[in-house]
């Protein structure tokens, strides 16, 4: 049993050290592309801090920078970015920095809405 116990705790422990951003939602309306994307707890640094940066969304062979950021944070980050507006995605990345650290995320675009 303890065996059993043991081994749950450790595969939660990997899944939540490994924990992904997530994509909440896309949409290009009102002349702008908003993307809104959460962050776990376990990106927070040894301080509890949080700090995103560089945040650019590359498609259609070109980069767009951030033109807005805000973040509600807790025990989930939600993020919300807004960009100038793209016209058409292809290929969409969502690249940023959390605490120094390089992360992104793939964007599908059958999620524009």
């Amino acid at each position: 049993m303890k065996k059993a116990l043991s081994l749950i705790t450790l595969i939660l422990f990997a899944v939540t050290a490994f924990a992904e951003p997530q994509l909440v939602s896309l949409s290009n309306k009102n002349g702008k592309t908003t993307v809104v994307f959460t962050l776990s707890s376990e990106d927070k640094d040894s301080n509890n801090g949080l700090g995103i940066d560089n945040i650019i969304l590359e498609c259609n062979d070109q980069t767009y920078k951030a033109k807005h950021v805000d973040a509600k944070f807790g025990e989930t980050t939600t993020v919300v970015v807004k960009f100038k507006k793209v016209p058409k995605m292809e290929n969409a990345r969502l690249t940023f920095n959390v605490n120094g650290e390089e992360k992104y995320i793939d964007i599908d675009k059958d999620l524009i809405d």
